[in-house]
């Protein structure tokens, strides 16, 4: 899957490098100096995370373990602003997963020092939020097609809880509540592009990632993406498209460690402003 988003990349790339003299459209969408767009993004999230104390045994609990929602609806929105003669461009991002569910335990797992045993009844949530700065320079600008590189940053703000119940003689036991919570700043190189194949009617494509330890923590992060659009008015316009997230971070403290492993693909539907 990875191999195959960042081939996509790459070969839209080339067929940007290839494109530097375009004509000259004063009304194309690429001349367009700040752009905003809100919308849904549907996810077909996968994931595994464990905490645990050191000394404890290393078991992750994935998303089928606990009952969460795979397929999730959430809300996307960003802006695109363009400048020092739309050299730079400045691209802001934001989207996110948040479900709850109920299920029961099928094996015994250590959770924030909590011990879940098999067959417990079990309350989780886990809730991302994905901030998205990026800065890239535009070495190739004409009215039809753009070409970039950038670094970034992807702020993944997450937060999982998990409580829990099991039957002892014929009584409700409350084993307790555990949460965990991280807040990764995540920087990335990445490569962007857009191509207008008429004033109104453009792609636009990137993708990147870094693998990166720091203190505690080790981490690697990566992402394509690629969305189609279409603006039947001056100002507004339509668009849907592909994202892909993963992620794979581990804190490696001196009193409990946590494991985050998630990717996040999906499409992605917004409509979108621009002056």
């Amino acid at each position: 899957m990875k191999r195959l988003c960042f081939g996509m990349v790459i070969v839209c790339c080339l067929a940007f490098s290839g494109i530097g003299a375009a004509e000259v459209t004063s009304n194309s969408v690429l001349n367009k100096r700040a752009i905003f767009y809100g919308g849904i993004q549907y996810h077909q999230a996968d994931g595994k995370f464990a905490s645990y104390e050191p000394g404890e045994p290393d078991i992750k609990v994935d998303f089928d373990d606990l009952g969460l929602n795979e397929n999730e609806v959430s809300a996307s929105a960003g802006a695109i602003f363009n400048f020092w003669s739309k050299r730079m461009t400045l691209r802001l991002d934001y989207y996110g997963y948040h479900d709850d569910a109920k299920a029961t335990a099928d094996f015994t797992f250590d959770f924030d020092g909590i011990t879940f045993p098999a067959g417990a009844r079990l309350d989780s949530n886990f809730d991302l939020d994905v901030y998205v700065v990026n800065l890239s320079y535009n070495f190739i600008r004409s009215d039809r097609a753009q070409l970039g590189v950038g670094l970034g940053v992807h702020a993944a703000d997450i937060d999982v809880g998990i409580s829990g119940t099991v039957e002892v003689a014929g009584e409700t036991v409350d084993l307790g509540s555990g949460d965990a919570d991280v807040l990764a700043p995540l920087p990335n190189f990445y490569i962007t592009g857009a191509y207008a194949f008429t004033d109104n009617f453009l792609i636009r494509a990137g993708g990147g990632g870094l693998s990166l330890s720091y203190g505690d923590w080790d981490g690697q992060m990566w992402f394509v993406n690629a969305f189609l659009e279409y603006w039947p008015w001056q100002h507004v316009g339509f668009g849907a498209g592909l994202r892909y997230f993963g992620v794979d971070v581990d804190y490696d403290g001196s009193k409990y460690k946590e494991e985050y492993n998630f990717d996040l693909p999906g499409p992605v539907f917004y409509v979108t402003a621009g002056f």
